[in-house]
């Protein structure tokens, strides 16, 4: 009796229609996952972009204290009390892009749970470090362009159009793009193999 042939791997076609289903199949628990962990999220971005904010500032005058579990403001303490309120802003806008992080490096067929769930790790470390930089030149953006006569003061045009630049890529087109950019470099090879 001749020894059982292994399972051949899924063809090319069906992987593609596999890894479609799988998606939409780990949308929803994604999602919920980040729903929950969105709270505590928001507060570490919030304090690890003040750091950040505060490593460039001298003296340190930034705050981002949050007006509740998904909305923050950018203060400024140098400003008087009655104005030191600069900007609101939706700190979970900023990261809704790990639904489909968790959605993509979780759909992959054909890949033993445990490297998916490390590839996703090492993913996720990326994208939080995206995140708080995504965050800081938002900051950034508010002080060089939307403060009147303040911000015409305190930054030139080059200043004003690099951060503006940077915060408009960084926000929607990278932000998007960060979980397909990672997913392929993560899974590129078999994709071509």
């Amino acid at each position: 009796m001749a020894p059982a042939k292994p399972a051949a791997p899924p063809a090319r076609r069906n992987w593609g229609a596999l890894l479609v289903r799988n998606v939409l199949l780990a949308l929803v628990p994604v999602w919920l996952v980040w729903a929950l962990l969105t709270p505590f999220y928001n507060r570490f971005l919030l304090v690890s972009t003040r750091n950040l904010l505060h490593l460039t500032e001298s003296p340190s005058v930034t705050e981002l204290p949050r007006r509740d579990e998904h909305y923050a403001y950018v203060q400024r303490m140098d400003f008087p009390p009655a104005k030191s309120l600069v900007h609101s802003f939706r700190v979970t806008d900023l990261h809704f892009h790990f639904v489909l992080l968790g959605a993509l490096f979780l759909a992959v067929p054909g890949i033993p749970w445990r490297e998916r769930l490390s590839n996703l790790g090492v993913a996720s470390v990326i994208t939080i470090f995206f995140d708080i930089l995504l965050l800081f030149f938002y900051v950034k953006f508010v002080y060089a362009t939307q403060l009147g006569d303040w911000s015409v003061t305190h930054y030139g045009a080059f200043a004003r159009n690099f951060w503006g630049l940077g915060k408009h890529l960084l926000d929607l087109p990278f932000k998007l793009s960060l979980p397909l950019v990672l997913w392929a470099a993560f899974y590129f090879r078999r994709l071509v193999v």
